[in-house]
């Protein structure tokens, strides 16, 4: 992976220790892995999946890594749409997207329209996330869409159906 350590900055790539999360990696015994962290901890590190959040307010980005990391995946984040797909051409295919629409600089909607023109990421599967409603739905093509704030049970769910 890249820059790995604080998530205040773009493009952060957020270090998950293959027992289970930042929990587990800052020796926190009461965040136990969820059981799909369990089972991807009995994987091993190489058969860790990755997640790419692309989110630009932090608490909302905080949280989405948090739990995704206590569930076992790896977990890259991006600020805007630019910046993820400056951050494509450098990383590993991710397993999952998690894409918010409404960003500054270049939004959901222009991401999704450039990463389904680029083969080498265009069957990457998408979550939207969405405050409101999402009226140019159908430029998206084929995504799951949640909206905010998020029902953790869903997320995961829609993350383990697409990983």
């Amino acid at each position: 992976m890249g820059r790995s350590g604080s998530r205040r900055g773009a493009g952060v790539d957020v270090p998950c220790a293959p027992g289970g999360g930042r929990g587990a990696e800052q020796g926190d015994p009461a965040r136990p892995l969820g059981p799909m962290g369990r089972r991807l901890a009995e994987q091993g590190p190489s058969r860790r999946k990755t997640i790419f959040i692309i989110e630009d307010d932090p608490g909302v980005c905080d949280a989405l890594v948090t739990v995704l990391c206590d569930e076992g995946y790896e977990v890259m984040t991006a600020r805007d749409g630019a910046d993820a797909l400056a951050r494509l051409r450098e990383a590993p295919t991710p397993a999952l997207i998690v894409l918010d629409l409404m960003m500054p600089g270049m939004d959901g909607y222009a991401f999704r329209a450039e990463q389904l023109r680029t083969p080498a990421i265009s069957d990457v599967p998408v979550v939207v996330l969405t405050a409101g409603a999402a009226p140019r739905a159908t430029e998206l093509g084929s995504v799951d869409i949640l909206k905010k704030p998020v029902d953790l049970v869903a997320l995961l769910d829609v993350v383990g159906r697409n990983t």
